[in-house]
């Protein structure tokens, strides 16, 4: 097994090198499979990898950006759920100080590491891309099995030992906001990470369809943790899906809705508890 992870990180480096695709390889079709193939045979692999890495850094930081201006400015305070509490800039501050450390010493390592287990997974860079109905349900099944791993390593994370030593850490924040999705201990990083990896490599998707889950997953991270509970963005069309209100009132009450999103496990096993609607203004 170290044999085969020490070769595809050699083959993934490697693959940085500019290639061309072969004229017996499937041929593109579309204008996503045309720039797909122009991206692995500019940049390679790892540049594509790298593309993914920082247009997942740039959407997290957007969104993050978008709910501030919320807050700076007023915007949408018919749905901000804890009313007039807004972050300070030492907030703010805390919170870059750690998403940065993270997102270079942590997400980006375990990006990289994760390469090699998708190869010996038989998860493939190549053509054709999946169609978009299989596309769309991968990501669905991502949705739903990293909920399903999140709520148990969620909840683990609040026993009493680990939330005291590393899990208090994300709670810093009662009235989280957007920026606050990923503020968290290292170790916690880590092992929510393997959650959001667990579905991914069970189901061995097209590598497009593993990198945009990684991006859908930080958006949707961010929304949770916005403070505000915008109904028109279209995960709220999914079932049970408990929204920004749900995983707030987690950061005010601690023990309950562990969920990543949806509140099916929570109602199931006992941990659901119920946010009031945001006051509407006049």
């Amino acid at each position: 097994m170290i044999a085969q992870i020490r070769e595809q990180l050699y083959e993934l480096f490697k693959s940085s090198e500019v290639h061309s695709i072969a004229l017996s390889d499937p041929q593109p079709t579309n204008f996503i499979e045309y720039t797909w193939l122009w991206i692995l045979e500019s940049y390679g692999e790892f540049g594509l990898f790298l593309i993914f890495y920082l247009s997942m850094a740039f959407l997290y930081a957007l969104g993050g950006l978008f709910f501030y201006f919320c807050d700076k400015f007023h915007w949408f305070q018919s749905r901000k759920i804890q009313i007039k509490k807004y972050p300070t800039s030492d907030d703010i501050k805390r919170c870059i100080n750690n998403l940065v450390t993270n997102y270079i010493l942590i997400v980006l390592p375990l990006g990289i590491i994760s390469f090699p287990f998708s190869r010996i997974l038989g998860m493939q860079h190549s053509l054709p891309l999946p169609p978009v109905w299989r596309f769309l349900f991968d990501m669905l099944l991502c949705l739903i099995g990293e909920d399903f791993f999140h709520y148990w390593m969620h909840r683990f994370f609040h026993t009493p030992w680990f939330y005291k030593n590393i899990h208090k850490e994300h709670h810093y924040y009662t009235a989280p906001f957007g920026f606050t999705a990923s503020y968290a201990h290292p170790v916690e990083v880590v092992f929510l990470g393997l959650a959001t990896f667990a579905p991914a490599f069970i189901l061995r998707p097209h590598f497009i369809t593993f990198y945009s889950w990684f991006i859908l997953r930080q958006l949707d991270a961010v929304l949770t943790h916005s403070g505000y509970d915008i109904e028109l963005f279209p995960f709220n069309l999914l079932p049970t899906y408990g929204g920004t209100a749900f995983h707030d009132y987690h950061h005010k009450e601690f023990t309950c809705n562990y969920g990543s999103r949806f509140t099916w496990l929570d109602k199931l096993l006992g941990t659901y508890k119920e946010k009031k609607s945001p006051t509407k203004s006049n």
